[in-house]
C-alpha cells in the first residue's frame, strides 16, 4: 500500500465540544474522516484509545463504521457517550487496561494521544501523579498503552497516530520521532503523513499522522 507524503485538509470541526470545555486538544474532524474513509469499509470497527471529546467516534459512526474507544476523563466520556448511538462500545477508564475491557478485535485504530513537552513534569497518562512525572515516564507509558492496543487489533490492521512536535522557549520536543519509537515497539512503521491545513489558526500550518501496521 502506498501512503502519501503530504495531504491537504480543511481545518474544520463538525463535532465541537460543549460550550465552556477546554477543547484545545480536539483535532479537526476532517483528519479522522480522511483516514477512516481511506482505510476502512462500512460496518468495520474503528478504535480510539484516547477518545477525548469523541471526534473519531462521531466521524466513524457518521460514515457507517462501528466506533469503539476508551477515555480516562469522566466528563469527556459522559459528553461523548451521551451523543453516540453506539455509546455502549466506549469505556471510561485507563487505556493501558484495554486487555481487561473485553473488546472485540478491531479493524482500524486512529487516535490523538495527549502531548507533553520535554520540560513538563505533569504526566497526563497518570493524571499528574508525581511518582510518574516527566517525559521519560510519559513515553514509557505510551509504549505500554500501544502494546495493549496491539492485543485488540486484527492482523495487518492499520494504526494512525496524530502527533506534533512541540516548540517552546525552554526546549524543542521531537515528539513525532519519540512517539514513533514508542509505538514501533508494538507496530511496524509505514509512513509519516504530513497534513497541511487549509484556513488553520496562526502558527499551526501542518501536523503529522504516523501510520503503522499490526504486522
Amino acid at each position: 500500500m502506498q501512503y502519501p507524503d503530504f495531504i491537504t485538509l480543511p481545518y474544520i470541526q463538525e463535532y465541537a465540544a460543549q460550550h465552556g470545555e477546554d477543547a484545545s486538544d480536539q483535532y479537526p474532524s476532517a483528519l479522522p474522516r480522511h483516514f477512516i474513509e481511506a482505510y476502512t469499509k462500512p460496518k468495520q470497527r474503528v478504535f480510539d484509545p484516547f477518545m477525548g471529546f469523541g471526534t473519531s467516534a462521531f466521524v466513524a459512526e457518521d460514515l457507517g463504521r462501528v466506533p469503539y474507544g476508551v477515555e480516562a476523563d469522566g466528563e469527556r466520556f459522559e459528553w461523548s457517550a451521551g451523543q453516540l448511538e453506539g455509546w455502549q462500545n466506549i469505556i471510561c477508564g485507563d487505556a493501558a487496561e484495554i486487555g481487561t475491557y473485553d473488546f472485540p478485535m478491531m479493524d482500524f485504530c486512529i487516535t490523538s494521544p495527549p502531548f507533553i513537552p520535554m520540560h513538563e513534569n505533569w504526566n497526563p497518562l497518570y493524571g499528574g501523579d508525581p511518582e510518574y512525572a516527566g517525559y521519560d515516564a510519559y513515553l514509557a507509558r505510551m509504549a505500554e498503552i500501544f502494546a495493549a492496543v496491539k492485543g485488540v487489533m486484527k492482523h495487518n490492521a492499520l494504526i494512525v497516530v496524530h502527533v506534533d512536535n512541540i516548540a517552546h522557549k525552554k526546549s524543542f520536543t521531537p515528539l513525532v520521532r519519540d512517539m514513533s519509537l514508542a509505538v514501533s515497539r508494538s507496530f511496524k512503521p509505514q509512513a509519516d503523513v504530513i497534513i497541511k491545513w487549509e484556513d488553520a489558526p496562526d502558527g499551526y500550518a501542518l501536523t503529522h499522522c504516523l501510520v503503522f501496521k499490526n504486522a
